[in-house]
């Protein structure tokens, strides 16, 4: 069982590689990438087939560039797609953005750049795994980030549960998930289905499932109850900086030196009990009490210092992680160890808002975890659940449900 253990996790390992691979990294100065519905404080990348996906970002050079967007269309394993263009876009799969705007009385300078999909240059014409490519004037990725379509052709219902096991009931929560396919026909499941599972829009945290583990008709049940299994982890830490001038949540000091603001946060530590805060699922929110018309614009950037408390093993690294890094522990987001007085510190240049985060631990062998928050099962935590199909010969795999919950109502 260890050895089946071990090869199960080296094959998600590897899979989720791949789809990492894909993700080219801003450079330092594009700040506040945000890729999503637009439904704030909990914006989602998971979206329904022509609905508004919102683009954004700041370039702190602060000239005006041209900048392009592309669209890459990516199969269910997040493989390049077998299809033509414009069998997936309506006009065109590239073009230049033309939402640009200077910021407006702020200490640090950058220009905006927004616009939205569909537009009237491009409209997507199928649901799948997407990746949003922004192109310098050379025709180089400056960065991209994945976005997901979905077209609604059956229904998806989520139950979370307590876990069966008793010696992890009080860390984990377990996922019931229900196919109603009404009158939909899907052929040989096993081959040509993968239902995906994460929890709070982190892809980290993906689960697939292939084979139902019974049927009721045109009710398909996957309870896996050993699968199926999520770390309850806590609720989000969370600090504001919308205020330049008064007090802000979750900050203990605020100092104007170099030209910006730095704000330093309360030190954290080890969490050992469950505390209850409502959080916003690891999410962020752009926001300046000194914004008179656009936010977008008027918010400053303000240099945030993270203190943690805390010993690691040999071999260990901390990062601070939420949506506005895709959680993910890259090295910029590492807190380095201070000899002087024995805690790991970070400073990150962020824009001015409200922000949920957590310390995730990386060991040598890259395995993330989460240790320093603890695992407790009444933890709300958002789950997402995609349909992935493709028929047997297609040359094309489509998205055909999506459903969400939460875990308020654990049973």
């Amino acid at each position: 069982m260890q050895k089946l253990l071990f090869i199960l996790f080296f094959v998600f390992q590897f899979s989720h590689a791949q789809w990492q691979e894909l993700i080219k990294q801003a450079p330092y100065y594009i700040q506040t990438i945000q890729v999503n519905d637009g439904k704030y404080p909990m914006p989602s990348n998971i979206l329904e087939l022509n609905h508004k996906l919102y683009v954004s970002f700041d370039d702190l050079q602060a000239d005006e560039k041209d900048y392009y967007y592309k669209i890459v269309r990516y199969d269910e394993n997040w493989k390049p797609t077998q299809l033509q263009i414009s069998e997936y876009i309506d006009g065109f799969e590239s073009d230049i953005i033309t939402g640009i705007e200077p910021s407006n009385g702020t200490l640090q300078s950058y220009t905006h750049y927004h616009f939205s999909i569909p537009n009237e240059n491009t409209r997507i014409l199928l649901s799948g795994n997407y990746m949003l490519e922004i192109l310098n004037d050379a025709d180089e990725v400056v960065f991209s980030r994945p976005f997901i379509l979905y077209r609604k052709q059956v229904d998806v219902g989520i139950q979370v549960r307590w876990a069966n096991d008793i010696a992890i009931k009080d860390q984990k929560q377990m996922l019931d998930v229900f196919l109603y396919k009404g009158n939909f026909t899907i052929f040989n499941e096993s081959q040509s289905l993968q239902i995906k599972v994460i929890q709070n829009n982190n892809w980290f945290t993906q689960k697939i499932l292939n084979i139902p583990s019974s049927y009721q008709g045109n009710k398909w049940i996957y309870h896996y109850p050993d699968k199926l299994l999520f770390d309850g982890l806590n609720e989000y830490r969370a600090f504001e900086t919308k205020d330049i001038r008064g007090m802000n949540y979750g900050v203990v000091k605020r100092e104007l030196t170099d030209k910006l603001y730095d704000f330093y946060l309360y030190k954290d530590f080890y969490r050992t009990h469950y505390l209850y805060y409502k959080d916003i699922d690891g999410a962020f929110v752009i926001n300046s009490v000194q914004a008179e018309n656009e936010v977008s614009t008027e918010a400053d950037y303000v240099f945030v210092h993270f203190a943690f408390d805390g010993d690691l093993e040999n071999g260990e690294k901390l990062y601070v992680c939420g949506q506005f890094n895709d959680f993910n522990p890259q090295k910029d987001y590492e807190l380095k160890y201070n000899n002087d007085n024995g805690i790991y510190e970070l400073s990150l240049l962020l824009k001015q808002g409200y922000y949920n985060y957590m310390y995730v631990i990386k060991n040598q062998n890259d395995f993330i975890y989460n240790i320093t928050e603890g695992n407790f099962a009444e933890t709300e935590n958002a789950y997402q659940v995609l349909v992935y199909y493709r028929p047997p010969g297609s040359r094309s795999c489509k998205i055909i449900g999506y459903g969400k919950t939460n875990s308020e109502r654990i049973k």
